[in-house]
């Protein structure tokens, strides 16, 4: 779901009678802003209408995730070189943990209607995979006391973070404890051969 986006990416998608509901990133500025400003007209006139929400508290962090969908209405430029874009979506997203709250919003592009009922479901799929997996990632890298903040570092820390994590759940050596694997590892050259090498 998360990829760099490009209309010839998303046509040979297409030619494969297959569906995508991919994230904008900054790296697509323009589309970004299109779809941004897109939202802030609806906002702005209080149509916006929510197709799905998921609310979920665990291990002190409180998150609630709202789903907006509409019909692409891009810039002529832009819809010659995302054809394939029938709806875009917007997924408000606000975060509570130890008493402070962040509120952000992504923005997406579908192949599929804007009245697919689905698009909710695939994106809540997608936040259960990262939900699970920050919980994970927040308790054994602490990844979010990281103070890692310049350049593509946080990217790459990203990146090479959930390369060990993967390492470490795909391992059956040693104790079962994503937590105590790192630790065993940092320890005993034996195991951490183990564990990349199997």
């Amino acid at each position: 779901m998360r990829c760099t986006v490009s209309g010839e990416t998303l046509e040979k998608i297409q030619d494969k009678k297959a569906h995508i509901v991919v994230q904008i990133k900054h790296n697509q500025p323009n589309l970004r802003k299109a779809v941004q400003s897109q939202f802030q007209a609806v906002f702005d006139a209080n149509k916006e209408e929510v197709v799905a929400e998921h609310k979920e508290t665990a291990h002190g962090r409180k998150e609630e995730h709202y789903v907006f969908q509409l019909k692409a209405k891009l810039p002529p430029k832009l819809e010659e070189k995302w054809p394939t874009i029938r709806s875009i979506i917007a997924v408000g997203r606000h975060r509570t943990m130890k008493g402070k709250g962040t509120v952000d919003t992504a923005y997406y592009v579908s192949s599929l209607s804007p009245k697919h009922k689905m698009i909710g479901h695939y994106i809540r799929q997608h936040w259960r995979i990262e939900n699970s997996q920050h919980c994970i990632l927040d308790v054994v890298f602490k990844e979010d006391a990281s103070r890692v903040a310049i350049g593509d570092a946080v990217e790459n820390m990203g990146l090479f973070r959930r390369f060990v994590l993967n390492i470490l759940k795909q391992s059956t050596c040693g104790a079962p404890s994503q937590r105590n694997k790192p630790k065993r590892a940092g320890w005993d050259n034996n195991y951490r051969a183990e564990l990349f090498f199997g």
